[in-house]
């Protein structure tokens, strides 16, 4: 290992330098000061030539194999088993069902032209993206297998922050944010769910990656890659917009030339903006007014939820706290190298002070609005960037450490961090992913009462046993208990709400209404009267999992099927 952190020759590296090499006793994360300017790195008659446009930066070549990539070879094993464990632990998440489920109807409808429901006025991300990804995923290696695509999008997102933390501050920072971020119960938790959010949350990291490739070496496809990755991202998951001025801010404060004072460096930052906005406008304007108003409805003027500022602060301390506050200390470290050295040191700290700001956007706008809803997933968007500044004091502290007593000593050091927060995360993880009921008892229940036609399903949180008994049945015969509307067909009158379900009770107009007393609690109780004098009867009541307790009604006359 040298001195400032490699495990491979500085003249092997694509370290981001302008003007040649950096001096191998530099130290980690130190610019090159001796080149007064960028034009000292090409001859005369080569600056003559050259066009205006973003900087070019010479690199030597690039050895066949490079020593780093074994340790983050180790670190995406140890990811991947931690993940694997879990994808095996548990059902279908309702999340999981419901966009596995929008993804076969979508694949219908842009096949055969089979009507669809409008997902795009209530998810939070374009069900023609990552709905239909994952419908073919679960399609060629079923629930299992769409989890797995969720593990390959948050292993993707590993390499992204070792990739970006080595262009900054070399190889061993690289292998410590790396280390850190699979450390985290997030991480582990979404690469084992089958949802929107590890695919998005590896396309924002791999926009942050181009980023700072585009402040250390990167032109024009840089630039490009990262605005339309950030516009993908938000299309994908429409949180994921909240870290678009993040991204934009690396390509500001991020390599050589990083700077608050350049305008060369605020160019790119608003090139990178430039490229995003173009490609959101374009998206918008082909996806048309439903999109506009799912996304309003879910992102941007969503309701308030009814979670405290403490306990949704307290539930983020909990995920990320740890990271946040070692995060924090590298921040504070590179304002006294700044407040001592000035100059070049300035533009690094504003960036890890931009990275630690990141960790907290996710918590922040969630306590804004009074919500813990998704948080656990939400939080691991803003850790990523925070990573960047973990590896970066873990790798200060190793080399410290290693100069005055002994390199044994650093790797303790850095042990005694990441330790704690592997064990926790792996706690966090298996917790997260026993948060819902093992639905598989409830639908073998449930299954000899469906089958594909006219009749018409109520059931509380009908998205699983939807995903599970697709094949006999559409998707217009299920229901669940919110937002039901019905037309009197006596008197032409629209009811919603529980008239609405009671006057379908009574009409016998459900075959099957399954309560479960959770999310819709009060609407089950204020129906459950009806149901006996409708003369619905009680087929059974299932216990599934430690907190599953489905209780099946069926419509008189109405029977198992043959």
């Amino acid at each position: 290992m040298s001195a400032d952190g490699r495990w491979i020759r500085p003249e092997s590296t694509r370290k981001p330098v302008l003007g040649g090499a950096r001096p191998a006793g530099a130290a980690l994360g130190e610019r090159d000061r001796t080149t007064p300017g960028a034009a000292q790195a090409y001859p005369a008659a080569d600056r003559r030539r050259r066009k205006p446009g973003l900087p070019r930066v010479p690199h030597p070549a690039r050895p066949a194999l490079r020593a780093d990539w074994l340790p983050l070879a180790a670190v995406l094993l140890v990811q991947a088993a931690l993940s694997y464990h879990l994808i095996l632990s548990n059902t279908a998440f309702i999340d999981e069902g419901t966009y596995i489920y929008a993804g076969y109807q979508e694949i219908a409808h842009l096949r055969h032209g089979t009507p669809v429901a409008t997902y795009e006025t209530f998810f939070s991300g374009s069900p023609l993206i990552y709905p239909v990804v994952v419908a073919v995923a679960d399609f060629l290696g079923g629930l299992n297998g769409a989890r797995l695509l969720s593990l390959a999008f948050m292993l993707s997102a590993t390499v992204a922050v070792h990739l970006a933390t080595r262009r900054l501050h070399g190889s061993l920072a690289a292998f410590c944010a790396a280390t850190a971020f699979v450390a985290l119960g997030p991480t582990q938790f979404l690469g084992g769910l089958a949802t929107y959010d590890a695919m998005a949350l590896a396309v924002l990291a791999w926009a942050g990656y181009f980023a700072v490739r585009l402040t250390t070496g990167g032109g024009h496809p840089s630039l490009i890659a990262s605005g339309l990755l950030l516009a993908l991202a938000g299309a994908t998951k429409y949180a994921a917009l909240l870290w678009v001025p993040v991204v934009c801010g690396i390509a500001v404060l991020a390599g050589p030339r990083g700077s608050l004072r350049s305008w060369e460096a605020w160019r790119r930052g608003l090139l990178v903006l430039l490229t995003f906005v173009v490609a959101v406008g374009a998206a918008a304007l082909a996806a048309g007014e439903k999109y506009v108003n799912g996304f309003n409805h879910t992102t941007l003027k969503r309701a308030p939820g009814h979670d405290s500022y403490s306990y949704v602060a307290s539930e983020a301390a909990r995920w990320v706290g740890p990271l946040l506050v070692v995060a924090l200390a590298g921040a504070l470290v590179q304002l006294v190298r700044a407040r001592r050295r000035g100059g070049a040191a300035w533009p690094e700290f504003w960036l890890a002070l931009l990275l630690l700001l990141a960790g907290l956007m996710a918590p922040v706008n969630q306590i804004r609005i009074h919500t813990w809803l998704s948080l656990q997933k939400h939080v691991d968007f803003g850790a990523w960037f925070s990573c960047i500044v973990v590896g970066l004091v873990l790798a200060r502290t190793v080399l410290w450490l290693k100069g005055r007593l002994h390199l044994v000593a650093g790797v303790a050091a850095a042990v005694l961090v990441v330790g704690p927060l592997a064990w926790m995360g792996s706690a966090q993880g298996r917790e997260m992913y026993g948060e819902w009921s093992n639905s598989k008892e409830f639908v073998a229940a449930l299954e000899p009462y469906i089958v594909k036609g006219e009749d018409r399903y109520l059931v509380e949180n009908y998205n699983v046993p939807a995903y599970y008994l697709r094949k006999q049945t559409n998707w217009q015969q299920w229901h669940d208990l919110v937002a039901v509307f019905r037309r009197d067909p006596a008197t032409g009158e629209m009811q919603n709400g529980v008239p609405a379900i009671q006057a379908g009770i009574q009409a016998h107009e459900w075959k099957v209404v399954v309560l479960d007393f959770t999310q819709t609690g009060a609407i089950d109780k204020a129906i459950q009267p009806t149901l006996k004098a409708a003369g619905y009867r009680v087929v059974t009541v299932v216990t599934s999992g430690k907190h599953g307790r489905y209780t099946v009604y069926v419509a008189p006359g109405y029977d198992k099927r043959p």
